[in-house]
């Protein structure tokens, strides 16, 4: 359960990603003029409407750096991040 948000340069703690997932009944918690993480966030925080889900996996490639390390490890065949290669056993396949 998300208990508060607050930006980044304030925190050591994990960051937004910025992927979300709404239900319809998010425009209830919205008003016009708002920011969807700012009021809105707050109201569904209070509501214990927010869950976050951890990841300390691969979820972003922003920079060409980032691109050419994703690319070498896909190249040497270690792409942790193709699940679907993964067998239920949790060995790759």
């Amino acid at each position: 359960m998300v208990s508060s948000i607050q930006s980044v340069r304030k925190s050591d703690l994990l960051i937004n990603a910025g992927f979300f997932v709404f239900k319809k009944e998010i425009f209830d918690y919205m008003k016009p003029g708002e920011e969807l993480v700012v009021e809105p966030f707050q109201r569904l925080i209070e509501a214990k409407q927010i869950i976050g889900y951890r990841s300390d996996q691969f979820w972003c490639m922003d920079t060409f750096k980032e691109h050419q390390e994703l690319t070498d490890m896909y190249n040497l065949g270690n792409a942790p991040w193709e699940v679907w290669k993964t067998a239920a056993d949790g060995s790759r396949e």
